[in-house]
């Protein structure tokens, strides 16, 4: 999707996508190398969403913030979130409360 290759900001705040939506997010967020900020407060997303997510954040270098709060991502989602974004030295705030 060339349009998503383009894309700084990604807000899909309360939208219940769930694990299937984080999932098609992070296929069609792949190759982008320009987002900058991802919010997905409140969307029943949990650890198979959040490894999806993870895999996907791991080439974000330009990441600065992410929003992942009232997500139920658990232990193990939340070791993958982190293992996606330990080489991203831009990212400036990250929100995981109530997860």
């Amino acid at each position: 999707m060339e349009m998503m290759d383009s894309l700084k900001k990604v807000c899909l705040e309360n939208n219940c996508i769930r694990d299937g939506g984080a999932i098609a997010l992070s296929r069609a967020l792949e190759e982008n190398d320009t987002l900058l900020s991802l919010h997905l407060e409140s969307n029943e997303i949990s650890c198979e969403g959040a490894s999806a997510l993870g895999q996907m954040l791991s080439n974000k270098f330009k990441l600065s913030k992410l929003n992942l709060n009232n997500n139920p991502i658990g232990d193990e989602g939340f070791i993958k979130i982190a293992e996606g974004l330990s080489e991203i030295e831009t990212l400036r705030i990250i929100t995981l409360g109530n997860t």
